[in-house]
């Protein structure tokens, strides 16, 4: 009976553990999506995986940050915020090395409008269709302004490199960078947790 009730213990304390780290990754996750709509840049990139920093230095990612959302001499950006409900977050996966990751899968809408440029019929539907090609849904909202909406994914990742405390990264399997800084088993995972998601949301849909 003690035996049984010490094993009983040691299951709840770790189904409560995961929990726990499910809570913080779907809480980090809605926060970045508050921070991009707030403009806090240092925020985000105090919650992104330190590895990208190696690559590229923190004030270059800033500005790049700036001349997407604050506007340029062509258009400007604005992440529309989503509701917390539609986050979702995978189960805690274990890989080598001691790692664990996990996936938050959302729907990342943004409005974008151009500054110098009015679209036709025919311009309009060239830019939906290039959208699609992307993976991106986009409809006008008038003649230089689009609202444009993704499935995304979060990865996030615990391990020696960010501290042992979670760290995040935006998934984007057609960016060799990101491929190039990702461990290949949270790759191979990643790539076959957002196919099934898009299919699910595909089969809910029709």
């Amino acid at each position: 009976m003690k035996k049984l009730l010490f094993i009983f213990v040691l299951i709840s304390g770790f189904l409560v553990a995961q929990s726990a780290d499910q809570k913080k990754i779907l809480e980090d996750s809605q926060s970045m999506m508050e921070l991009f709509s707030k403009k806090d840049y240092n925020g985000i990139l105090n919650l992104t995986h330190p590895v990208l920093f190696e690559k590229i230095n923190r004030e270059t990612m800033i500005e790049g940050f700036k001349a997407m959302f604050e506007g340029n001499e062509e258009f400007k950006m604005e992440v529309i915020k989503v509701d917390k409900t539609a986050f979702n977050a995978s189960e805690i996966f274990s890989g080598k090395d001691q790692i664990k990751y996990a996936f938050v899968t959302y729907p990342m809408k943004m409005k974008m409008t151009f500054l110098k440029e009015k679209f036709d019929a025919e311009k309009k539907t060239a830019m939906i269709g290039m959208m699609e090609v992307q993976g991106m849904k986009a409809k006008f909202l008038d003649d230089s302004t689009v609202e444009i909406s993704k499935e995304s994914m979060i990865v996030a990742i615990n391990d020696k490199s960010t501290g042992n405390v979670w760290k995040y990264m935006n998934y984007d399997e057609t960016n060799p960078f990101f491929a190039s800084v990702i461990p290949v088993e949270v790759l191979k995972k990643a790539k076959e947790y957002y196919a099934d998601f898009l299919i699910k949301q595909k089969e809910n849909a029709n």
